[in-house]
């Protein structure tokens, strides 16, 4: 049995001295295509910092994934 994809979102970590005491903000997108490459979503979070005018400090893929039950 594998797992079925359901869901995926980027998580963006946005370092900047402008945010809070830690300097930090996140910003999740959902939606993320399936065929999405690492590659490409680094692409897309260092384009939003320079937009932002912050570094990007990280960039974490969230999955939800259905666990079959039954004789699947």
């Amino acid at each position: 049995m594998n797992f079925a994809l359901l869901e995926q979102s980027v998580q963006y970590t946005f370092l900047n001295s402008k945010y809070s005491k830690d300097g930090t903000k996140s910003r999740i997108l959902k939606n993320v295509k399936e065929g999405a490459t690492a590659g490409s979503l680094a692409k897309v979070g260092a384009a939003l910092a320079q937009l932002q005018g912050d570094d990007l400090g990280a960039a974490t893929l969230i999955q939800k994934q259905g666990i079959p039950i039954g004789d699947e």
